[in-house]
């Protein structure tokens, strides 16, 4: 057996849950490391939004124009994928940048995970947010007046901009990193709380946390810790499509923001919040690679 074999045959095992790391199997899918990754990203992006909410709150000197907080903000929400690819780069040349954007392009994994991927989630938030209004509840989830398709199509472009910038390195390199040194439930939950704690400078600029201070920051903890787990199941089941993530990132964000602003209020953000921990329950036990989906060797 060479060295090739015997390190996707690990990457296998270790993939189930079974066997040892074999030295080197560490760079099956990435060869960056998940501290080197997280740590470089939270400076690059908290060095931009800092000095946006210190502006917004009238902290220090800065006086920051809201459109240039906006432009910079999005600038800081791309720093995941700008880390990702120059650590990728750096650490495999141009082989493994094109591993790694290879993985945008992987479409081709059935149905059944389109579906998981964009029609169960954005379908949970139509879900919640029909029969808040059916039941008459107060305060009433308010419907966004799209005023023209033009307007809602920059939204998404928008939206997709930003899922890039966040998934190219969330699951091109943060969860396969992790996932080589821990099983999939334990990275799932690693890369939840991290990224999750990356977002709290970005939402300190939103006008939801001037609504319902704190506690929109532990509501949104709530979200993204189960969503993360989820989107490891189809993620470890989609031969690690970024793509997948990249499209439920953006259907779900394109729903509740350009559209149905469930998490705009308390209970009904609950009530997702306490249906994304179900779905998170219902495919826990699932989330290992499955036979025949191993790691690629990095260039």
């Amino acid at each position: 057996m060479d060295a090739v074999t015997r390190l996707e045959t690990g990457a296998r095992l270790i993939a189930r849950g079974e066997g040892r790391r074999p030295p080197g199997i560490a760079t099956a899918i990435t060869p960056v490391r998940p501290r080197t990754f997280f740590g470089l990203t939270y400076v690059c992006s908290w060095l931009l939004w800092m000095p946006l909410a210190a502006s917004k709150y009238d902290i220090g000197p800065l006086a920051i124009p809201v459109g240039t907080r906006s432009l910079i903000g999005l600038i800081g929400v791309l720093m995941p994928a700008a880390v990702a690819l120059v650590l990728t780069a750096r650490m495999s040349g141009r082989s493994g940048l094109r591993k790694l954007l290879g993985r945008l392009r992987i479409w081709r994994v059935g149905w059944r995970w389109w579906a998981a991927a964009v029609v169960v989630p954005p379908g949970l938030l139509v879900g919640i947010g029909a029969a808040w209004s059916w039941a008459g509840a107060r305060p009433p989830i308010e419907v966004v007046d799209v005023l023209s398709a033009a307007a809602f199509a920059v939204t998404v472009a928008f939206l997709l901009i930003a899922s890039l910038g966040e998934e190219v390195g969330w699951r091109g390199v943060a969860l396969p990193g992790l996932e080589q040194r821990a099983t999939p439930l334990r990275a799932s939950l690693v890369l939840g709380l991290l990224w999750a704690t990356w977002h709290l400078p970005y939402w300190l600029l939103q006008d939801s946390f001037d609504e319902f201070g704190v506690g929109y920051l532990a509501l949104n903890f709530l979200l993204i810790v189960p969503s993360a787990i989820y989107i490891t199941w189809f993620f470890n089941h989609t031969r690690y499509s970024i793509l997948l993530p990249v499209a439920f990132h953006v259907v779900f964000n394109a729903v509740n923001v350009g559209w149905l602003p469930v998490t705009g209020v308390v209970v009904p953000f609950a009530i997702l919040i306490a249906s994304e921990w179900v779905l998170a329950a219902l495919v826990v036990r699932h989330l290992a690679v499955p036979e025949g989906a191993a790691p690629q060797l990095a260039g």
